[in-house]
């Protein structure tokens, strides 16, 4: 099944997509558009309706967050329908060149993606005839991930930085104090309204990425604790009292799993630790 719905805020507009083998979708993409400006590409797996949901739209730029498939799904085909240009920060246009490989799981939720060799790189500001978006590098989910914040409508379009109060589980690659130091620099700006990649937070946005922020610090903690006792990732896990979806891990062949985020704390330690 495949889902798309759409709102408006001020003056920005959210598509949300999501598809499904069986059923309604349990995982959805948010794509912005704002002033000319796209925001991300949205996943393949949703590609016919992303770029019907967005043919009326005058999009003249289109800016990637970061390389992964569920950001990076359509940027040519939305390119050739719109006939523009594409941007990312210099890490993203690399890496969209030769796009890591994806697990089973990922490319059945979201579907690929075919490299990029076009992407024009940024770093430090985007501006729209009406608004001026800078960036800020957000490292942690991904290496080359960036938010968009627009100080004067206090708006902040942050990727994958929230996704939840809580996260379930880690991609092997992620890194939990990088995600911690991204959200505390976050935390500094004055924005009210939070466009996440998945989950958009148009009221308490702040209250909400402190939460996470809170959830991060707390499960790092807890597991150095444990990991300063001698236990080991998967000892960690029990005493944690941490259940793996089993279809999440298996499918991903263990790119996604709560033992990453086990293992990521330790790495991170480990990396602190003279």
């Amino acid at each position: 099944m495949l889902v798309s719905e759409s709102f408006r805020y001020q003056e920005v507009s959210g598509f949300k997509f999501g598809y499904s083998w069986i059923g309604r979708p349990k995982m959805f993409t948010h794509i912005y558009y704002v002033d000319g400006l796209l925001i991300d590409t949205g996943q393949s797996r949703a590609r016919k309706k992303i770029l019907e949901g967005t043919k009326a739209l005058n999009i003249d730029r289109i800016f990637i967050t970061h390389h992964h498939e569920d950001h990076s799904g359509n940027i040519k085909p939305l390119q050739k329908q719109h006939q523009c240009k594409a941007y990312a920060s210099e890490l993203c246009c690399k890496l969209m060149k030769d796009p890591p490989r994806l697990s089973l799981v990922q490319k059945l939720t979201w579907g690929d993606r075919e490299p990029s060799h076009d992407l024009t790189p940024v770093t430090h500001e985007l501006r729209t005839p009406r608004f001026n978006f800078s960036l800020i590098p957000i490292p942690g989910h991904a290496p080359d991930m960036v938010a968009l914040y627009e100080p004067e409508r206090k708006w902040l379009f942050s990727a994958d930085l929230y996704i939840n109060s809580y996260i379930g589980y880690f991609l092997k690659d992620e890194g939990i104090l990088d995600q911690i130091a991204s959200l505390k620099k976050v935390l500094q700006l004055d924005f009210k309204v939070l466009f996440c990649g998945h989950n958009p937070q148009m009221k308490n946005a702040k209250q909400q990425l402190a939460q996470k922020l809170d959830f991060l610090e707390t499960f790092y903690e807890k597991v150095v604790f444990q990991y300063s006792q001698g236990a080991v990732a998967q000892e960690i896990l029990v005493r944690m009292q941490l259940k793996e979806n089993r279809f999440v891990k298996i499918a991903s062949q263990g790119n996604l799993s709560k033992l990453n985020m086990v293992k990521s704390a330790i790495r991170d330690f480990e990396r602190q630790t003279p």
